[in-house]
């Protein structure tokens, strides 16, 4: 049997994260679980956790993020290079990203607008031809590994 594992401990995006604005407030909203984050201005803003993301997100590994956006506001994973990315079946957009630079590790957007983060997952980057398989039917667990045979 051969097994993933999400390394992210909040796969569902339940706890709400700090922002960082470049210029402009961002404002927090608690709505159906989630959280959704609006900037105030139309600059670049971050969603990141200071603490914990710049050690779970280290050089090398994938990050699969799946959001809700305003029109118009890009969205990407600071640091990390777009591998695929979509729709998930419910419409939220994904991303999967391979970490390949050193500096902050966030969701990094660019514009005003809203973005509700949905579910997040981090992998080693030897389990990407797997979890690349599994995808647009995001891989939700909490912070263990996942069967898959």
């Amino acid at each position: 049997m051969s097994y993933i594992t999400n390394l992210y401990t909040d796969p569902s995006c339940h706890k709400r994260l700090s922002t960082w604005s470049n210029g402009s407030g961002v404002n927090v909203e608690h709505i159906d679980g989630h959280f959704r984050y609006t900037n105030t201005g139309n600059n670049s803003w971050s969603i990141i956790d200071w603490y914990s993301w710049r050690e779970l997100m280290r050089l090398g590994r994938v990050v699969v993020v799946a959001y809700t956006a305003t029109s118009g506001l890009s969205v990407a994973v600071e640091n990390g290079m777009t591998l695929v990315s979509g729709t998930t079946p419910s419409g939220a957009a994904w991303t999967a990203a391979k970490i390949n630079g050193d500096g902050n590790r966030s969701i990094y957007c660019q514009g005003s607008g809203s973005l509700l983060l949905e579910a997040m997952a981090v992998y080693e980057a030897d389990e990407w031809p797997t979890v690349q398989q599994l995808l647009p039917r995001f891989p939700l667990f909490t912070g263990s590994s996942m069967p898959l045979d």
